[in-house]
Order: structure tokens, then sequence, then C-alpha cells
């Protein structure tokens, strides 16, 4: 039985009664984590909210053993969603059917993605407990899945905790982006198109990698980030060199396919939350968003430094001023955390974009320190070898450290 009611309702205990009725049942009570999915495992409030509700279900257990007829187990899952609390509990126990009371949302409704419907997928009966007092069953629809298919759902989180580190080599990454993208085009003579299938091969083989890894591994990590910004970079430069695409144009493009994958992620998945990449498809979700962000940045960067003759000492003040209001929307005003960390994702690309234009290039228009594609290229990449070899050691990033099961109540 999977409930976020605060107490055993009438509806809930009738429910209850009427599965009884038709035969002796063994009921286990899965509580979803209170704590929003956005906030990371060391959020202070995050163990607090769950021994919460562990209280809570402890008062709502003793009715629903009445109900029941027998005793009954329950716990409070460290999942927030609770499509995911329930696929991973259905990983570790076997049960054979499912009772949902949870607060309805009208607008997954209207969307066919409402939890009883994404539950109905898992090969259960599934009866739901409608506030009005009515409750309604559903046939399976599909096959029971075999075991170990939920394995997604048992994954760790396959991305670093967001702390300074990983803002400083975000950016980091993001100039060499930059900068390697045109140092293998001009520099190496790879032409545009080769290093575009060079570096496109790379990234494939790297993403392989990085999927089939339980959890967050820096080295592996980085190295995708780095190489798929450098891959967001060529994908804005063959549209804008090759296809004489206006940097107007490719910025929109780049904007509306964005806000695309973010719709699916959530209409998917209901978070954006980069604390709870533990399954196959949100993961997916994450590296595609990742990658429209860098092409978005690489145009946006352009566009600012060069078409609005910007230059790229003020194109770097531009942005990271965006970034600080953003920063303060987010500590001052309470500014939403996932929206908050997608805004200053996307504009730390132009950012670090700008920064790489302005150590290496040297232009009378557009200004430069002049270091040259090499030698900026390789002292940011220099700076990220030694950050992500002491993250590896130390993993002071890697959240799933201090992500612990919560207590099980019985």
């Amino acid at each position: 039985m999977v409930t976020d009611r605060t107490a055993a309702t009438p509806e809930l205990l009738a429910a209850i009664r009427a599965r009884v009725a038709r035969g002796p049942v063994h009921v286990r009570v899965l509580v979803p984590n209170p704590a929003p999915a956005e906030w990371h495992p060391r959020h202070p409030e995050r163990h607090s909210k769950a021994d919460d509700a562990r209280r809570v279900l402890a008062e709502a257990l003793p009715p629903i053993e009445v109900a029941v007829g027998g005793r009954v187990g329950g716990f409070v899952s460290v999942r927030h969603d609770p499509m995911d609390a329930i696929e991973e509990t259905l990983h570790d126990e076997p049960f054979d059917e499912l009772i949902i009371a949870t607060t309805p949302h009208h607008i997954e409704g209207w969307l066919h993605v409402d939890l009883p419907h994404r539950a109905s997928h898992l090969g259960l009966p599934v009866m739901s407990v409608l506030p009005e007092g009515r409750f309604k069953e559903a046939a399976p629809r599909h096959p029971r899945r075999p075991e170990g298919a939920s394995r997604g759902r048992r994954m760790l989180n396959k991305v670093p905790e967001v702390t300074l580190f990983f803002w400083l080599i975000k950016i980091m990454c993001t100039t060499v982006g930059e900068t390697a993208a045109d140092y293998l085009n001009d520099n190496l003579g790879f032409g545009l198109t080769k290093t575009t299938y060079v570096t496109g091969a790379l990234l494939i083989v790297l993403l392989v990698v990085q999927f089939r890894l339980p959890r967050y591994v820096p080295g592996v990590y980085w190295a995708v980030v780095v190489v798929i910004s450098v891959f967001g970079t060529l994908i804005t430069d063959n549209l804008t060199d090759r296809y004489n695409v206006a940097l107007t144009t490719s910025t929109t493009v780049f904007a509306i396919a964005l806000a695309i994958v973010f719709g699916a992620w959530y209409a998917s998945e209901r978070t954006l939350s980069i604390h709870t990449i533990f399954t196959t498809r949100r993961e997916a979700f994450y590296w595609l968003a990742i990658l429209f962000t860098f092409a978005l940045g690489t145009a946006a960067g352009d566009l600012s430094a060069e078409k609005l003759s910007l230059g790229y000492g003020p194109s770097i003040l531009i942005f990271g001023g965006m970034i600080a209001a953003v920063t303060a929307a987010y500590f001052v005003f309470k500014l939403n955390a996932v929206l908050a960390f997608w805004l200053a994702y996307i504009l730390t690309r132009p950012l670090g974009a700008s920064i790489g234009d302005w150590m290496s290039q040297n232009n009378p228009k557009y200004g430069g320190l002049g270091l040259g594609t090499t030698g900026t290229s390789y002292i940011f990449l220099g700076c990220i070898l030694v950050l992500v070899i002491y993250l590896s050691l130390t993993r002071r990033d890697a959240t799933e450290v201090r992500s612990t099961p919560a207590s099980e109540t019985t």
C-alpha cells in the first residue's frame, strides 16, 4: 500500500476492508520521502522531514492493522517520487497488488500520467483510493516485468553533488569546449567535418561507459562533460560556418529544443532534479539536456561577443552578472532550486566560451589575451585533471555517500 496521506483516512480504511473481504492479505505501507527531490542528501531539513513522516506512519499503522486484522509493517522510502519508491520496493520484495492513496494532481490526470495510471504499467493490479470516498481498481496494463527489470531504480545517483567544485569544473569544461574545438579544427588541420565526426564517435564511446556504471565516477562523468562541450560547440559551428545559419536563429532553435527536452523529461518523470538521476531514462534526458545547453550557450556567447560586437570582456561581465543574479534570486528570494540550477548551468556555457575566446584570441575588435587555443586548452585541462583526481580520492561530491535508507517502522 502506497500513501502520502497524513493519517489512515476513512476512505483508505474502507478500501482496505473491501480488499480483506475478498480474502486474507499481508500488507506493507510505503510512504514516499516528503523531502523535495531537489534537496540534496545533506540538506539540513531532509532527515527531519523523514523523521516526521515516520512519526505519522507510526500513528497511522494501528487503525490499518485493525482494518487488516493482523500485523502491518511500514516504512518511509528514501525516494521522493512515489513511482521511484514503488519500483525500488518491488525490486526488493515480491508483491501481488498495489493500493494507492496519494494526493491527486489534476494536471497529471489530464496528461494521463497520474500515479495509478503509471503504476498500472508495472504488471500488478492497482486499487486507487479517491478523495471523495470512492475507490476504483485497474487491471495491469502489461505483463509483470521479469525479475531485475527495474534495475535502473537501484542505481545510485549518476551525477555529482552541486558544490563549488562542480561549478569550477563546469566553467572550465565549457572553456575547453570552445578552445579545443578551435584547436582540433584549425591548429591540427582536422577541418570542421572531421573534427565533428571524431568528437562524436568519442562522445558515443564515453556515454556507453557512463551509462553502464551504477554510480557517479568523477573521471568518466567529467570526461563526458568535456567532450560533450566540444561536440556542442561543433554543432553550432557547423550550422554557422557550413550552412550559414544566423546565430539569432540557432540560439532560438536550441532554446526551443532545450525547452522540449525539459518538457518531455518532466512529463515522463515528474521531476527535473539532478539528485534523482538513478534510472537510465532520466540519465538519457539529463545528457540530452546537457548537449543542448552547450549548443545553446555557444550560439548565445558568439551572438553576444561577435554579432552584437560587445567583445569578449564585456560578454564575460554580462553572463557573469546574469549568473550572479540567478544566485541572488536563489539565496535571497528563494527561487526554486531546480530552476536556479538549470538557469545557472545554461549561463555558464556562454560565460566559459567567452572566457576561452578572451584568453585564446587577440582580436583588435573583440579583444583577448592572445594565449592561443593550445595554451588555453592545456591550462584548463590541467586544472580539470587536478580537481577530478582530488574528487576521485575524496568523494566529496558524491551524493550517495550520505543517502541512507530510512529506518523501518513495524
